[in-house]
């Protein structure tokens, strides 16, 4: 009887899962935009985040892929929610009352910088030169966007600035705290718990500020209408979802470079749909953001593996596992552990 190792994810999967970071949340922007300009900021990311979570819940159990959580994550997935949510997508979404959906995408670029140094701090690896160098070019990009106001002048005052460049240190928190190393529970199911976590906090806080009380349904237009289902579908259940897949199948500063491409996105749906302007300088931004996103990708090792390799690491202590098809003697031999369900017996 042989063991074999389950193989990692295809290009094709990281391929539309990096699409969807890049593209949805890039939308998101502009879909929060027209949705605050009718609904309380906060009352906007609870919704988005009950009906994310329980559109992907309800998607799980149809398919009988949710499992038990082990006691100790609970505590990383309610901590989660709370920065992802309540500190990140809070304070971006009150911003955004003030702040174009173009210009609020440029502060994000600072979670990058805030996942790579605090992964490197947790892991105690330094970032290779060519991440570096990517992530100098990509706050170079947004640098040029932001001092030539192609966005059409700053509406920021300082108290959103400060509100948006913490947002963006809660969403990088949040992202490392939540991450399930191990792969214990789906990757689907940790994003809907995160969810629903961050939901009830968020409404808590939407309450006590008595958005509750001030706001009445009948109110919503069929553009803001439409603003939430594509917040709940397209940039929470699929946004997320994928986001939290990455997380555990490749390095913080590939996942991170999505918030060097969606202010481009942003900016670009923003000209569309007439709320921001952008000029050369921002064609020039947009190169020195895609050469930095180039350069991340090149110096992350772990991103993308060639198609049928084996799932990258996020336990570089752990040893490699012996090739496909080696006996259960040499396994033990070499003392490795084969991952919970990345292995089955042939008989």
């Amino acid at each position: 009887m042989t063991t074999r190792v389950a193989e990692g994810p295809s290009r094709a999967a990281l391929i539309a899962a990096f699409a969807a970071i890049y593209l949805c949340w890039g939308a998101t922007f502009l879909a929060i935009r027209y949705a605050v300009a009718e609904l309380p900021p906060l009352l906007t990311i609870a919704l988005r985040c009950a009906g994310g979570g329980l559109v992907l819940l309800a998607w799980l159990g149809a398919r009988g892929a949710l499992v038990p959580v082990p006691r100790p994550l609970w505590p990383r997935i309610a901590g989660a929610g709370v920065l992802l949510f309540l500190g990140c997508h809070g304070l971006l979404a009150s911003a955004e009352q003030r702040v174009s959906s173009g210009e609020a995408a440029l502060y994000m670029a600072a979670i990058p910088l805030w996942l790579v140094s605090l992964d490197a701090l947790v892991t105690r690896r330094r970032p290779s030169g060519s991440v570096i160098a990517g992530l100098v070019l990509g706050v170079a990009g947004v640098t040029v966007l932001v001092g030539g106001q192609t966005v059409g002048g700053s509406s920021a005052a300082p108290l959103d600035r400060i509100g948006l460049l913490v947002s963006a240190f809660c969403w990088a928190v949040g992202s490392l705290v939540g991450r399930d190393r191990r792969g214990t529970v789906p990757a689907g199911q940790v994003t809907a718990l995160q969810l629903l976590a961050g939901s009830v906090v968020v409404l808590a806080a939407s309450a006590a500020a008595g958005e509750l009380a001030a706001w009445s349904p009948s109110a919503l237009s069929g553009r803001a209408a439409g603003a939430m289902v594509f917040l709940v579908l397209g940039g929470t259940v699929l946004g997320f979802g994928a986001y939290s897949w990455l997380l555990r199948v490749a390095s913080p500063a590939a996942v991170g470079t999505y918030a060097f491409v969606n202010p481009v996105v942003a900016l670009g749906l923003a000209v569309v749909a007439g709320d921001g302007t952008v000029g050369a300088r921002g064609l020039i931004a947009a190169a020195l953001v895609v050469a930095g996103v180039a350069a991340i990708w090149a110096g992350s090792g772990r991103v993308p593996p060639r198609a049928g390799a084996a799932a990258p690491s996020l336990h570089p202590a752990e040893p490699r596992l012996p090739p496909a098809g080696a006996a259960d003697g040499s396994l033990r031999r070499a003392g490795s552990r084969v991952p919970p369900a990345a292995s089955e017996a042939a008989g």
